[in-house]
């Protein structure tokens, strides 16, 4: 299986701050074994950077523990994709379903190359799951 993974569910493998998005851990233990493909556009490294930020910020972590995150997040088996190809359909679907352009870029990506997409945001979660069905 192909998945793309958004920054929601990445971070959430390190600080669990919320549930995992379910099968998520099975599908990185199978990742592991060669079994599945992860895939995210290359905004999900600049927004992880972005949360370890703010929660440096809130005093949740401090600022080694950040980087060490950001390191181990740089090195999962991740293939990350560029924007360009990405952008177009991407504005289509954050006009049609009321989303930001950032978050439309992992589902336009599911769309285009995935099975399916893991998500900690419940919204997205719902658009993705309607879209991907069809």
């Amino acid at each position: 299986m192909i998945a793309v993974v958004d920054t929601s569910a990445v971070i959430r493998l390190f600080i669990p701050d919320g549930p995992l998005p379910p099968g998520l851990d099975d599908f990185f233990r199978d990742l592991e074994k060669g079994k599945h493909t992860a895939i995210a556009p290359e905004l999900m490294l600049v927004e992880a950077a972005n949360v370890l930020h703010k929660k440096t910020q809130r005093d949740e972590i401090d600022h080694n523990e950040a980087l060490e995150i950001l390191a181990l997040i740089q090195r999962l088996p991740i293939r990350i994709f560029p924007h360009k190809t990405l952008l177009e359909g991407s504005l289509q679907i954050a006009n049609t379903h009321q989303l930001s352009v950032y978050d439309a870029l992992f589902l336009e990506l599911a769309l285009q190359k995935a099975d399916r997409l893991f998500t900690a945001d419940n919204e997205l979660k719902k658009i993705s799951s309607a879209l991907m069905t069809l």
